[in-house]
């Protein structure tokens, strides 16, 4: 699960000028476009996903191919 967390914090580290600015939105930060804040494809909520922008929803699918369960 350690691994997980890392993926939140990866991308609000990655995207925090997103996060200020544009991405106010998410509140809590990335750990708002998974269920629970658990990171997974199984628990990514594609509602909020689909309204990111195109290369934040390819980094996320990039790191989200990286986790082994």
């Amino acid at each position: 699960m350690g691994n997980n967390n890392n993926i939140i914090e990866n991308l609000n580290s990655k995207y925090r000028e997103y996060l200020d600015d544009e991405g106010k939105w998410l509140n809590e930060g990335f750990k708002n476009i998974f269920i629970d804040g658990e990171p997974s494809r199984e628990n990514l909520k594609t509602s909020v996903y689909l309204m990111l922008p195109q290369e934040i929803r390819e980094y996320v699918d990039q790191l989200l191919g990286k986790i082994i369960d």
